[in-house]
């Protein structure tokens, strides 16, 4: 089963002074040790975890990050089309606890099936039939 793995867990895990890193670690662990078997990312998500290790952690940082999802085997990202940015658009209006990024991840999980996603981002509680998870 797919599940998406959001912005914040892969930066909580990058940084140990964010406060959940060490779910974030054992998230990124579980995937890496594939407990979790299929993770899906966007291209936005990945736009996020890029753009903040380089604001953060700087350039090489922000390389090895972005090579290391990259290369992930059972980590696939998925681009966003235009279904998704329309569909993202509706459920950004609709749900004001939703970052317009969070609303377009929405919008891809419900394109795709997925029902599950790993996050300490309280605001896809608010999206019936989103099952937000903290732990592997």
């Amino acid at each position: 089963m797919s599940c998406l793995i959001d912005t914040v867990v892969f930066i909580a895990a990058y940084f140990p002074r964010e406060i959940h890193h060490h779910e974030g670690k054992e998230i990124v662990t579980a995937l890496q040790n594939r407990q979790i078997k299929q993770g899906l990312i966007t291209d936005y998500i990945l736009d996020e975890v890029a753009t903040f290790v380089r604001r953060k952690g700087g350039v090489d940082a922000s390389n090895r990050v972005l090579e290391t999802l990259l290369g992930a085997p059972n980590l696939e990202m998925l681009k966003i089309d235009e279904n998704h940015f329309e569909a993202g658009i509706a459920f950004f209006k609709r749900y004001d606890q939703l970052s317009f990024t969070d609303a377009v991840t929405v919008a891809v999980m419900k394109d795709q099936g997925v029902n599950v996603i790993y996050s300490f981002d309280a605001g896809f509680d608010a999206v019936p039939g989103i099952v937000r998870m903290t732990k592997p």
